[in-house]
């Protein structure tokens, strides 16, 4: 376990008061949480649910696991930390070590938690510094991402309103 590599980055966006900390998504699907977990946890193919992805490499397990998200685009590539791993509370931070996107100091929290009556609800956000755009251009640019994982994943279970 590397619990210094989550701290150094929540640590780099915690002392940056431009850091946008509002961008993400909250989605309930007919799923129980396990199906859902199963579906979403950072070891998972990242294709599978972000429609921009193309394919993804994993290298390592738990806590230092590293991701390569390659985009359908361009076949640019986005870097991935896993920072934060607890597959028994269903959860996982991660960090964007480098890649296109107009953000720096990235952190991701993803949670499942369960919603009752065999239902799963996903909590994707995002905490993060614009680099070279706006505020409001990188949350729109991470919101989209965002909605299209939820839509995606709403093509697997059906997502409640």
């Amino acid at each position: 376990m590397k619990p210094y590599i989550f701290a150094a980055a929540l640590a780099a966006v915690a002392v940056n008061p431009a850091v946008s900390a509002d961008t993400g998504v909250v989605a309930v699907y007919e799923a129980t949480p396990e199906q859902l977990w199963s579906t979403v946890d950072f070891h998972q193919p990242s294709e599978n649910i972000m429609p921009p992805i193309a394919s993804s490499r994993r290298t390592g397990e738990g806590v230092g696991a590293t991701k390569i998200n390659k985009l359908a685009s361009d076949g640019a590539e986005i870097h991935l930390l896993l920072a934060y791993y607890d597959p028994t509370a269903r959860a996982f931070n991660y960090t964007i070590q480098q890649g296109p996107l107009p953000v720096k100091n990235y952190v991701g929290q993803v949670r499942v938690t369960d919603a009752g009556a065999g239902r799963a609800q996903l909590s994707w956000q995002g905490t993060y510094e614009p680099d070279g755009v706006s505020t409001e251009q990188a949350d729109e640019i991470l919101g989209g991402f965002y909605a299209a994982i939820a839509e995606k994943i709403g093509g697997i279970y059906k997502r409640v309103p």
